[in-house]
This record gives C-alpha cells, sequence and structure tokens, in this order.
C-alpha cells in the first residue's frame, strides 16, 4: 500500500518526486494569495468548526455510547446473571460480545469500502440498540447471551464505520486530532460509568443500565444521518469472479475466526475434558482463518502497513491483558476491595487521554514523526509494564500498581491514535474499510486470546488469597513478553 496523503509536519517519503522550481514558485504564489483572502476558511477548518462540528459531535457520542456501555455493563454484569440464574455461563456474555464484533468488524470493512460508512453504521448502530433490549428485558440466560452476541455485531460494524468516516469525511490534518478526541472519549465513562451502574443495579434494576443505554443511541444516530447521507459514495465497480470468490472468503473466515475465538476463551475457563477439546477445536478454525483478515507480511513484521497492525494487535495484548489482571492481584494479594481496586486503574484512562492529545501540539509535531511516536509509545509501555511485579511484593506502596498502569497508558496514548492515522496514511482509498478492519480485528482478537490464557494460567495454578504472587508474576512476565515483541519490531512502522 502507498502512502495516500500526509499531514504537515510529519515524516514524509523521501523518494517522493520534487517538482520544478517554476511550478514551486506558482505554487507559492497561489498558496499565498489563497492564504491572503481566506483566513475565515482556515479558522473554521477544526475539529470542532462549523464546517466538521455535526461530525466530530457524532463521532464522540458514538464512542461515548460504547464507552460507557463497556464500563457500565461490566459493573452490572454480576448482578444481572445472578438474577437470571446464569452465573455458570457468565463467560459467554463476555465472549459472545467479543467474538460477533469481530465477524461485524470484517462485514462492516468490505461494505465500507464498496459502498461507504453510511449502512454500515446504520446497521451496526441499529443492531447495537436492538442487543441492548434484548439484554435489558432478558428472562433467560439464553436471551441474555443473543443479546450480547447482537451488541457486538453491531459494535464491530460502528467502530470500522467511524474509522472510514474519519477518513472520508475529514481533510487529513484532522485525522490525528480526531483520533485522539475518540481516545478521550473513553474518560469520562471509565470514571462516572461503573458509579453509575452501581448504583442503578442495586437501587433500581440491572436492566435501566441496558436500556437506558439503548435510548442514548439517537445521540449519534441524529449527528451523522445528515453527514453519512452526503458523504460522496465510491463509484461502483465490477468485480471479477475472482475477487468476488476473495471476498466470500474472508467473510467466512471471519466468522471462523470469530467461532475459535469464541471456543478459545471458553475453553481456557474449563480445566476438564471441555477445555482439551475446545481449546484444540478452536486453534484449528484460528490457524487458517485468522491470516485471512490480516495484512500480508504481518507475522514476518513487513514494514509498513503490517508492521502497524501487528503493532496494535501485541500492544493490546500486552496491556488490556495486564489491565484485566491488575484489580484481580489487588483484591487477592494486596487485600484492597474491589472498589479500591478498580479506583486504582482511573488514572490510566486520564494519562491515556493526555498522551494521545499531545501529538497535536505543534511543538511535537516539528520534532517527532508519527512513526516515531508509535517507537516512543512502546518503549515506555514496555518499561512502564515492568512496574507491575513490583506490585505483587507487599514490601511495595499500595499505589505501585496504579503508578505502573499510569506510567504505560501514557505510552499507549502516544502510540494508538498515531497507528490508527499511520493505518488510513498507508492505505489507498478504496482499501481504508478492509485496513480498519484488520486493525479492529488484531487489536479484539490478540487481546481476547491472551486474557485467555492468562485466566487459563491462573485457574490452574492459583491456590490461595495472598499465595498467588508467583502466579500474578508468571502472568504478567507473558504479557511483558508480548510488548517486548512489540517494542522488538516498532522501527519497521517506518515506511520504505
Amino acid at each position: 500500500m502507498s502512502r495516500v496523503a500526509e499531514a504537515p509536519g510529519w515524516e514524509r517519503d523521501s523518494q517522493s518526486p520534487t517538482p520544478p522550481a517554476s511550478a514551486i514558485e506558482s505554487t507559492n504564489e497561489s498558496a499565498n494569495e489563497s492564504t491572503a483572502a481566506a483566513p475565515p476558511a482556515a479558522a473554521s477548518d477544526r475539529l470542532f468548526g462549523p464546517r466538521h462540528l455535526a461530525v466530530s459531535v457524532g463521532i464522540i457520542s458514538s464512542v461515548l455510547l460504547t464507552a460507557f456501555e463497556a464500563m457500565a455493563v461490566s459493573t452490572a454484569m454480576p448482578i444481572a446473571v445472578a438474577d437470571l440464574r446464569g452465573l455458570p455461563f457468565y463467560s459467554l456474555a463476555f465472549s459472545a460480545y467479543l467474538t460477533l464484533s469481530l465477524l461485524g468488524m470484517v462485514l462492516a470493512g468490505q461494505r465500507a469500502d464498496a459502498r461507504g460508512p453510511r449502512l454500515p453504521f446504520l446497521a451496526g448502530t441499529g443492531l447495537f440498540g436492538v442487543g441492548l433490549v434484548l439484554a435489558g428485558t432478558a428472562t433467560s440466560m439464553g436471551q441474555f447471551v443473543a443479546g450480547r452476541a447482537v451488541q457486538g455485531l453491531g459494535g464491530g460494524m460502528v467502530i470500522v464505520s467511524l474509522y472510514v468516516l474519519v477518513a472520508r469525511a475529514l481533510p487529513v490534518h484532522l485525522h490525528g486530532k480526531a483520533f485522539s478526541a475518540m481516545a478521550s472519549a473513553w474518560v469520562l465513562p471509565a470514571i462516572v460509568g461503573p458509579v453509575i451502574s452501581g448504583f442503578l443495579a442495586e437501587h433500581a434494576s440491572w436492566r435501566w443500565v441496558f436500556l437506558g443505554a439503548a435510548a442514548l443511541i439517537v445521540f449519534p444516530l441524529g449527528f451523522l444521518a445528515g453527514p453519512l447521507r452526503t458523504l460522496p459514495k465510491p463509484e461502483p465497480k465490477q468485480l471479477a469472479p475472482a475477487d468476488l470468490a476473495r471476498l466470500r472468503t474472508v467473510r467466512l473466515c471471519a466468522g471462523l475466526t470469530a467461532l475459535g475465538v469464541g471456543l478459545f476463551q471458553y475453553g481456557g475457563q474449563e480445566l476438564n475434558v471441555i477445555g482439551a477439546v475446545l481449546i484444540p477445536l478452536a486453534l484449528l478454525l484460528l490457524i487458517p482463518s485468522a491470516p485471512k483478515l490480516l495484512p500480508r507480511g504481518i507475522f514476518r513484521a513487513r514494514r509498513g502497513l503490517p508492521t502497524v497492525v501487528a503493532l496494535r494487535g501485541l500492544m493490546a495484548g500486552a496491556y488490556f491483558g495486564t489491565e484485566a489482571f491488575i484489580p484481580l492481584m489487588l483484591v487477592r494479594e494486596r487485600g484492597l476491595s474491589a472498589t479500591a481496586a478498580g479506583l486504582s486503574l482511573t488514572g490510566a484512562a486520564i494519562s491515556w487521554a493526555v498522551a494521545a492529545w499531545l501529538p497535536n501540539r505543534s511543538w511535537v509535531r516539528a520534532r517527532v514523526s508519527r512513526a516515531g511516536l508509535v517507537r516512543a509509545g512502546t518503549a515506555v509501555t514496555v518499561v512502564a509494564l515492568l512496574g507491575t511485579f513490583a506490585a505483587i511484593s507487599p514490601r511495595t506502596p499500595l499505589w505501585t500498581a496504579a503508578a505502573a498502569m499510569f506510567v504505560a497508558a501514557f505510552g499507549m496514548g502516544l502510540a494508538f491514535p498515531n497507528i490508527s492515522v499511520l493505518t488510513l496514511e498507508l492505505s489507498e482509498p478504496d482499501d481504508q474499510g478492509a485496513n480498519s478492519a484488520a486493525l479492529q480485528v488484531a487489536d479484539g482478537m490478540t487481546s481476547t486470546l491472551s486474557i485467555a490464557v492468562a485466566g487459563a494460567v491462573y485457574h490452574a495454578l492459583h491456590t490461595a488469597t495472598g499465595s498467588d504472587g508467583h502466579v500474578f508474576a508468571l502472568m504478567y512476565g507473558m504479557f511483558i513478553a508480548v510488548a517486548c515483541v512489540a517494542w522488538l519490531i516498532a522501527p519497521r512502522v517506518r515506511v520504505p
């Protein structure tokens, strides 16, 4: 893939052809006249300026809805599952969402490349709302899990549609700010989501967590319906039979990958015959199907897009895997309450958001390329995650884990938004949906698999409260090893 566009001030391809001097002078004169004649236009060409206000607010409200749902549902889930007498199927409520989201990402990417992001966004938002209503009105665990699955399908479609919308509705110099804003949108839900959800679940009903979130879908729909309708559609193309066959193969592989991830996650929690059957079956599904959803050369860390997508997956697996087990470690090994353990990650959400906005500062843009920021963020995250080893020991202060995750999240905030921008810059217009889907698939798949593997290790080795330090050290070592692989390949982000 070639770089299709690049924001001013960032690293450029040194092999780009140089125009003749006369052309440069002519261009400069025209640019000076244009700049002098139209300062108001430049002022309005901001992320939240009049020209892009509806798109920007719609994107942010959509991410806010997804983030609030994720934070709130995690808090209400134990109460909901207990009320439905479905504790043996607790993990399915999470895996159903995650696995179906992988399928939704691929379907949305193909449709967005062919006809634009309008239909996948509207369909995904609708499915997300339907899933929330199904879960919120569930009278059985089967209906609840089905609702979560529908939610996941819609959520996967929405996130890929938003990436394509950023690429096609906003100018290139606003892509970084758009992804920074999307990262920042997780901060408020991370702080208030669990509080609101816990209050509703304890004093009203857990059902209002789902039904209330379903009512909020009117906001992103209201802001984005108009811009999506007026967004230029790609020219329809007559695909060759071989291309049609390839698209059908990718859709089939997406379904097999989703099923494989779900089976792996469920099998990892069953240390019996069920797990012994499901995990090999999951691998038989994943090994041939998952590579079809990712860029060629990703397992060789080929320079450019393959390494960018690989980094997204590796960093997600390392960070989110560690994050998932920090509260458990603090409760079992350090004696904190569940509330205090959960609050230890609040600072990480804020740190991530602050770091995500740094690349938009002019003094940063003038000194460091996007690829350089990705490399720096990767290194910061790897070093910070080493602090989780120290956090296990009772000899260290209780805030050690929070400090380690605060710094690690800063590194993630530097890397993730810039990985998103680089993905669009390294994609041809006709491949923006497919490559955005690959990015999200790598993120979701590695996060789910890393958590599943660590969960299996924990279930197999843990003994008693206060005696599992060596188990957590082993799990954190696994996550850090994954992060080190990301650090080793990070220099290959640079376009050759």
